[in-house]
């Protein structure tokens, strides 16, 4: 990823220039070291009047529609030299770090799309964007199993606290102030206006326009698929696309049918599973960047944006749509609404619950729900008094975007100039005044495609690989799509087993390890039976191997 990395403090910890990659900016002096870099099109750095230097790592946007235009370093320059600049008012994905005298300031964005870890050492405090390097720099960290219980037990973690011992994670709209040794944090949830003051979506489609078309030289590339969301932003901009994925996987043949009906040729990106060297690799390398977002084969639809880049390409992501169709926790609405004012903790979680795979002992399980049910006490009470759709949507953003889609953000800054429309400030807060029932089932997607590329409403959606009408509302779509399963042939998409094939000596070697054995949080016997199940020939089991091996490489990670 793009990256900064830095101490602030009375004396530098030793050894601390090898920690890192190679810079592209970077400063010291005897109080503070402070480095930069990853792609050049999102790091940047920069001098402050008055001898300060200032560093950001990701995307700032500034937009106004019908127009937008990605910040460059000349205008990072003009933003952080104000003495207390208004971040807020950013588009963007970002982190920001600002070193005046003895003072070290840093900024994330609105949404938390970005984040910081910080860590108290002798001295002082070290920064970066990078986990991996603050665990070895402190001798090695572990996971927080109370924290950590909301992200495995839940569709993703709620709040933004640090599910890392000893570590601090930088929220949404975070301030970090490091002087004389000591740390100072504010952050601020984000809380849009809920008024519905835009009943047609008009304000919304606007600025979505405005990001799907943003001023520069550079061409921007659509990832398009079968699904809603990207289906949209091809209606708004119109090329050109790409595709990833087996030519005969549902997602691909759709986008294939849809960017031909648009008159674009796609360009299409495909490899296959790598060696099993390569294959380790980049699971280290999404552990130390993307952390646990999902089971360990979902790296291998994320090896091709820098194939984008080398194209000059910027890229743009339909991530986050859901947001603007009414797609969060729609269990918990129907199942147990009268509990979202956080009055029953329990009920939520069992409406929001997710299985992942069963790899933890009694003791830990114990934690986990226990922490988890505190952090939904808390951010459900955090909630504004809203409409119960409003307040899960709310709750959707707020979570959904830092906890997962943003730290995947995280990786990509370093491999691709990458965005996502539906995840900009602005065109959140524009969702919000949209009635409810607009965005119901999709409704305002739906009607948006048709007026704008009523060609494209023609062919079926698709779900979890499975083709469904474009007119079938979420729930419809879902008991078609269930029903279809059932009555097909399997997927031709066997990349998660080609996978856990190609890493399965490392996979038989770790679950029998000492390391698997002596972490006090496993139940060694579950795992141990899981993964050799699965190798037995219980494919049924995949995605829970796919799954701890995702874990287990997290883990090993912090130990530095």
């Amino acid at each position: 990823m793009s990256w900064v990395f830095g101490f602030a403090g009375a004396s530098m910890p030793p050894g601390i220039r090898v920690l890192h990659d190679t810079p592209l900016y970077g400063a010291e002096g005897a109080t503070h070291y402070v480095q930069a870099g990853g792609l050049p099109e999102t790091c940047h750095s920069g001098t402050l009047p008055g001898g300060g230097r200032w560093w950001v790592a990701g995307i700032g946007i500034r937009c106004h529609a019908p127009t937008c235009h990605f910040l460059s370093a000349a205008d990072w320059q003009e933003v952080l030299s104000q003495p207390q600049p208004d971040l807020a008012v950013l588009d963007g994905h970002f982190v920001a770090i600002r070193r005046i005298e003895n003072r070290t300031e840093a900024f994330t964005d609105s949404l938390g799309t970005r984040t910081l870890y910080l860590a108290k050492r002798p001295g002082g405090i070290a920064f970066s964007t990078r986990v991996d390097w603050l665990a070895t720099l402190c001798g090695g960290l572990s996971v927080d199993m109370a924290a950590f219980g909301s992200h495995w037990l839940a569709f993703n973690q709620l709040s933004t606290q640090s599910q890392i011992k000893a570590i601090r994670r930088l929220g949404p709209r975070g301030h970090a102030v490091i002087q004389h040794g000591r740390l100072q944090v504010t952050e601020s949830r984000f809380t849009p206006v809920i008024d519905a003051s835009d009943p047609d979506g008009a304000e919304f489609m606007d600025m979505l326009s405005a990001f799907c078309n943003p001023t520069g030289s550079r061409a921007v590339s659509l990832g398009l698929s079968g699904g809603l969301d990207s289906r949209l932003l091809l209606a708004l901009q119109g090329g050109p696309v790409h595709i990833f994925g087996p030519a005969d996987h549902a997602d691909v043949r759709m986008a294939t049918r849809l960017a031909a009906k648009a008159g674009l040729t796609p360009l299409h990106l495909y490899q296959g599973v790598p060696n099993v060297h390569a294959c380790l690799a980049l699971l280290r390398e999404r552990a130390a960047t993307a952390q646990i977002i999902s089971g360990a084969s979902g790296l291998l639809g994320l090896r091709y944006y820098g194939a984008l880049r080398e194209r000059g390409l910027r890229v743009m992501d339909g991530a986050l749509g859901e947001a603007a169709r009414r797609q969060f926790m729609n269990r918990l609405l129907k199942l147990g609404k009268g509990a979202i004012g956080g009055g029953n903790p329990q009920l939520i979680l069992r409406c929001i619950r997710t299985a992942r795979a069963d790899i933890f002992n009694a003791d830990a399980l114990e934690a986990m729900t226990h922490g988890a049910l505190v952090e939904i006490e808390e951010e459900f009470v955090a909630l504004p008094q809203v409409a119960p759709e409003d307040a899960v949507d709310l709750l959707g953003v707020r979570a959904r975007l830092p906890n997962f889609f943003g730290l995947e953000q995280n990786r990509l800054d370093g491999v691709a100039e990458c965005y996502m429309p539906f995840a900009q400030p602005s065109v959140v807060r524009a969702v919000f005044r949209t009635p409810a029932r607009l965005r119901k089932n999709g409704r305002l997607f739906r009607r948006l495609i048709r007026d704008r590329r009523p060609a494209l409403a023609r062919f079926p959606l698709v779900k979890d690989g499975m083709p469904y009408p474009f007119r079938l509302p979420a729930l419809a779509a879902h008991v078609f799509t269930r029903a279809r399963k059932y009555t097909s042939r399997p997927l031709a998409h066997p990349e998660r087993e080609r996978f856990l094939e190609t890493v399965k000596p490392f996979v038989l070697d770790a679950a029998h390890s000492e390391e698997v054995r002596t972490f006090s949080a496993y139940d060694a016997e579950k795992i141990s039976r899981l993964v050799m199940d699965y190798y037995n020939g219980n494919t049924a089991r995949a995605a829970e191997v796919d799954w701890w091996l995702s874990f287990e490489m997290w883990r090993r990670m912090l130990k530095g």
